[in-house]
């Protein structure tokens, strides 16, 4: 047997037996053997963890020494990659992205022994997240053995997708499967806590940012990726496999908003179940094959698994409220109203794009990026319109400061309408600038009011928020592109701008082939950028051994950005884009992730 094999067998059993020793536990009557099997629970799970991180590690040796008689590594590596990339090829694949998320969640559980109080609700939540994990640690042992060799030793490997060889793909999937694993945690610690009549707010919205924090670190990974490395200048392409990712991102959102509420413990509950289930429903689509995606792993016998999961998930998790039955309370207490309207929003926006992700495979009915843009930008137009009433209501609702604020935000939100269109006699884009500010008024004025620690991380948040949607509604309305011919020293003219070929240069390394070309830039008579973009040949038998190498100069106010499409010897055929404030998502975007750390730091 081999020793990465043996060790995920020793941490299934170690979690299996950890998770039967919880439930055995916190449910047992007698407090002696309540205390012996809580014990041994713990015990077993700093076992499975250790268990799991070695048999990890074994698999990343195979790796580093180019064993290519293992399938898996034979399929993901080559001797010219990097060591970083050997690193992070380990979990490029189907089955071993498996194993890291298993790795993931059993040191997610060491990390809630250290973190929260040992009692009942611990050790029936660690019971639900090890029986998870253990379930998933059967499929590492079945269908997606990453141990599996071949009855020869290739000299050379298959290689990893040229695609994967950048920092961001690099840390997408980490960060993407950590978020996954944590996603679990605020349903195990929301049903184990109606089941012994515990509080619940405080420790699930713990793990709903922890969540939250890493599948936003994530998905703006994800779509930087996309942006600077697939050659077409966007960055959310409305792919299943992205919104697969999107979809637990949108209801632990949602969740971190209606905790705030008591009364709405049963749309809470709902939502924790839903971002568990979720997370399951997203690794179905990554790995079922079903469902087709540039993304996706392809067809594999485990998809019907995840489903079986899945469906087994939500039995639990309906059982469990109809054991309490938590009621629903909403009055028109005005914040309460503008939390449940934010909630209704997330939903609406997660029932849509569920309804675009799966009408394909369920439905046969192809959905394009058309039919998201025309339900999802005024779904966020509406969101960012609520906040800004939101955060005038303030935490305690006082009628005169809240209409003062409404005032002084209307009114300086349509100066700057009449501004914006003064200035750009663009309509969408005015009124999109008015918005903004009409939103990002009251929370400066709730912020001039002093600092609030508790306050301060959801505020930041906001204010990211407000970022990204003028950076969306810029680069995807105003983007401007152009399929062009360049010849070298010819000028090529299109609008305000001319472009400028100064030279095709070929070369290689030990790793690659490389076409690249020189371009200068001038908008209005000015230099405005030196691009050179590039064509990369690697030196792989995979047929998708060519990538586009994109090169982008950023300012504040625009994105130029060039990919070669093709080329000779003294002229290239390039895609060139304007994108418009594409700057403020990625700054938005990380100012959201610090606002969610920042709250992160603040557990009660």
């Amino acid at each position: 047997m081999d020793p990465g094999y043996f060790f995920a067998l020793l941490g299934f059993l170690a979690s299996a037996y950890a998770s039967y020793s919880f439930f055995s536990g916190s449910f047992s009557k007698s407090k002696r053997k309540a205390q012996t099997s809580l014990k041994r629970g713990e015990q077993l799970t700093y076992l499975s963890f250790i268990f799991f991180l070695i048999s990890y590690l074994i698999l990343t040796y195979y790796f580093l020494i180019h064993d290519f008689s293992y399938y898996y590594v034979y399929s993901y590596s080559d001797t010219k990659l990097s060591m970083a990339y050997l690193i992070s090829a380990v979990w490029a694949g189907r089955e071993g992205s498996l194993l890291l998320w298993i790795l993931y969640l059993a040191l997610l559980s060491v990390l809630a022994l250290k973190l929260d109080r040992k009692d009942r609700v611990l050790a029936t939540s660690l019971g639900m997240i090890l029986a998870f994990t253990s379930a998933l640690a059967l499929l590492i042992l079945t269908a997606s053995n990453p141990f599996v060799k071949m009855d020869f030793t290739p000299p050379e490997g298959y290689g990893l997708n040229p695609l994967l060889r950048t920092p961001e793909m690099a840390l997408h999937p980490p960060t993407i499967f950590l978020g996954y694993a944590a996603g679990i945690f605020p349903f195990a610690y929301a049903a184990s806590s109606l089941l012994h009549g515990e509080e619940w707010r405080t420790r699930v919205r713990f793990w709903t940012l922890l969540a939250w924090i890493f599948l936003s670190v994530g998905i703006l990974l994800g779509g930087w990726w996309a942006y600077k490395t697939l050659g077409w200048g966007g960055y959310w392409a409305w792919d299943p496999v992205e919104n697969a990712s999107l979809l637990p991102w949108i209801t632990a959102t949602a969740l971190l908003h209606g905790i705030m509420r008591k009364k709405f413990e049963a749309i809470n509950y709902y939502l924790a179940l839903a971002t568990a289930v979720l997370v399951i429903l997203a690794t179905f689509i990554t790995r079922s094959g079903i469902i087709e995606s540039v993304h996706a792993f392809g067809e594999n016998p485990e998809g019907p698994v995840y489903l079986f999961y899945l469906a087994a998930l939500i039995v639990v998790g309906v059982a469990v409220e109809r054991k309490v039955k938590l009621k629903m309370e909403i009055n028109l207490e005005p914040r309460e109203l503008t939390i449940f309207l934010k909630i209704l929003i997330f939903l609406l926006s997660l029932v849509t794009i569920l309804l675009g992700t799966l009408a394909p495979t369920l439905f046969n009915v192809a959905v394009g990026r058309e039919y998201y843009n025309k339900i999802e930008i005024p779904l966020g137009v509406l969101l960012v319109i609520v906040l800004g009433i939101c955060i005038s209501l303030d935490w305690i609702y006082r009628k005169e400061v809240f209409l003062k604020r409404i005032k002084i935000s209307s009114a300086i939100g349509l100066l700057s309408f009449a501004a914006a269109y003064a200035a750009t006699k663009l309509i969408i884009a005015s009124i999109g600038v008015g918005i903004f500010v009409f939103s990002l008024i009251p929370h400066l004025l709730t912020l001039k009011q002093g600092i609030n620690v508790k306050k301060v991380g959801g505020y930041v948040t906001h204010i990211g928020l407000l970022l990204l949607f003028i950076g969306v509604m810029g680069s995807w309305i105003y983007e401007e592109h152009y399929r062009l011919r360049l010849n070298v020293n010819e000028e090529t003219n299109i609008k305000d701008c001319s472009l400028h070929l100064k030279s095709v240069r070929f070369y290689e390394d030990e790793e690659k082939s490389v076409v690249e070309a020189i371009v200068e830039v001038f908008e209005g008579g000015k230099h405005a950028a030196t691009l050179q973009p590039k064509q990369l040949f690697y030196k792989l038998m995979r047929q998708d051994r060519v990538v586009s190498g994109v090169d982008i100069e950023s300012k504040l106010t625009k994105d130029y950005y060039m990919a070669i499409s093709g080329f000779g010897k003294d002229y290239v055929f390039v895609e060139f884009y304007i994108v418009p404030l594409v700057s403020f998502v990625w700054i938005g975007a990380t100012l959201m992730i610090i606002g969610g750390a920042i709250s992160a730091s603040k557990r009660s």
